[in-house]
């Protein structure tokens, strides 16, 4: 699949401009991230990569990394526990997720400038933000 073979690359590009190094497991979990089209835990990756292939450290550092490069965006659910999925479209957006089976799905809007001009207008600067919305979807219902 072509798309799969450049959301890769572009990845892979994103680690180099870093000056990050291209490790067999770096590129073992990219392939993976690349190939899902849902967000995963940390746990869940190291174990779709199969059994002993890389140990969960590797996994949580690696993926600290590629966050630190833009190209995984960490999603953070109400239990605390994260979900990562590659951003291969450097877009942002924010999800909504089923509090019963953790099911996730993006919001193709963000509606926060509001609050951010307001934040600026306090004095603040360099502002960011975090949003992800819970609920119970309809399968769950």
């Amino acid at each position: 699949m072509p798309n799969s073979e450049h959301r890769f690359n572009s990845a892979l590009n994103s680690l180099k401009k870093e000056r990050l190094r291209i490790t067999e497991p770096r590129k073992a979990l990219l392939q993976l991230l690349v190939d899902q089209s849902k967000p995963f835990s940390a746990e869940e990756l190291h174990e779709m990569l199969g059994p002993g292939a890389f140990d969960l450290v590797t996994v949580y550092r690696n993926l600290e990394a590629f966050e630190n490069a833009g190209i995984v965006n960490r999603i953070p659910t109400e239990s605390g526990k994260s979900l990562f999925e590659l951003n291969a479209e450097q877009h942002h957006y924010h999800h909504i997720i089923c509090r019963k089976c953790h099911r996730t799905e993006k919001l193709d809007t963000c509606e926060v400038k509001k609050l951010e001009k307001l934040a600026s207008d306090l004095g603040y600067s360099e502002i960011t933000h975090v949003l992800e919305l819970y609920g119970v979807c309809e399968t769950c219902r």
